[in-house]
């Protein structure tokens, strides 16, 4: 039988989500699925382990969590990492499942956690995709001769950051410019700010499109209404969408792009022709889109990622390319 871990956050009950979606889902197939939590993850006996426990039945909104015992994650055929957890042990989470790439497939695979939810490496990748003009420093008086120049807009924010946390629009002529830019930097000028060209089109909406296995499977648009912010826990009107046959083609074109560096179910905001963001650590919409178009694209995901069709992928973190 072949075993899936989920990776998870432990939270005081269990919240219906992504993790209770797959999880029973992939329980009904027949899997055996264990939920681990992700920042209990250590080295025992150059073993790497996790706390969690075996899904035996069907999650549901609410209840206790089972109790936890350590799990073997070498023995896994599939680790589904679906939280990154605590910032400040990022790296060391990083590097003990990067110890299991050989062992097992992991969605999304680790270069493509490290690397993809930046904004560095969507900015190098013009011949691709479309990217807004981007810089980056951890010095705000390099960052504010930037903005200096023209009289155009720019977003400020966190290279990873998430949520909508710490964006801000700004211009040359706006008087806490460099109040904002060293505050973005830290006091010690030890943190790096990202400043982007504001690009027009975000007036039209921004549309979260959901891709599974290189296919865009789903999408919702969301537009700012209290500030320049898409984020719905920022004030946000979210509504159904479609994607036009320009988008579509440049999904799948993104899509396969995607795949190919083991990145295999993403959120990619997008405000056509510009890619906004990545979303690759367990993206939102799933829920959303449910909530607006009454179709629950679970079966979908599983099928596109690790369905039946697809048990020949299992152990490999890079599938074959359609």
């Amino acid at each position: 039988m072949i075993q899936v871990g989920l990776m998870i956050a432990e939270t005081d009950t269990v919240e219906d989500g992504n993790y209770l979606r797959f999880g029973n889902e992939l329980l009904r197939r027949g899997y055996e699925v264990n939920l681990c939590f992700l920042e209990s993850i250590a080295m025992l006996d150059s073993k790497v382990i996790a706390r969690g426990f075996k899904l035996c039945n069907p999650l549901l909104d609410g209840e206790m969590f089972p109790e936890s015992h350590p799990i073997d994650l070498t023995q896994s055929d599939l680790l589904w990492v679906l939280t990154l957890g605590m910032r400040h042990s990022f790296l060391d989470k990083m590097q003990l499942l990067y110890c299991l790439q050989d062992h097992c497939r992991i969605i999304n695979a680790i270069d493509s956690l490290m690397h993809f939810k930046s904004k560095y490496f969507l900015a190098s990748h013009e011949a691709v995709f479309k990217y807004p003009p981007t810089f980056a420093s951890n010095d705000p008086d390099e960052l504010f001769r930037v903005v200096q120049t023209g009289n155009g807009k720019w977003i400020a924010k966190p290279p990873a950051g998430s949520l909508g946390r710490d964006v801000f629009l700004i211009t040359k002529d706006d008087p806490n410019v460099r109040v904002i830019l060293e505050s973005m930097t830290g006091p010690e000028s030890d943190h790096y700010c990202l400043l982007q060209s504001y690009i027009e089109e975000i007036r039209g909406g921004e549309k979260r499109v959901l891709i599974a296995g290189g296919v865009p499977i789903g999408q919702y648009i969301r537009q700012a209404t209290k500030d320049h912010r898409t984020n719905q826990m920022h004030g946000a009107d979210i509504a159904p969408c479609e994607l036009t046959k320009d988008e579509r083609l440049y999904c799948e074109r993104i899509g396969q792009f995607l795949v190919s560096h083991g990145t295999e179910f993403v959120g990619v905001d997008l405000a056509f022709p510009y890619v906004i963001e990545f979303n690759v650590v367990n993206p939102g919409g799933l829920l959303t889109i449910e909530s607006l178009t009454g179709t629950d694209l679970t079966s979908v995901i599983i099928d596109r990622i690790i369905g039946r069709d697809n048990d020949k992928n299992i152990g490999k973190n890079i599938p074959e390319l359609a």
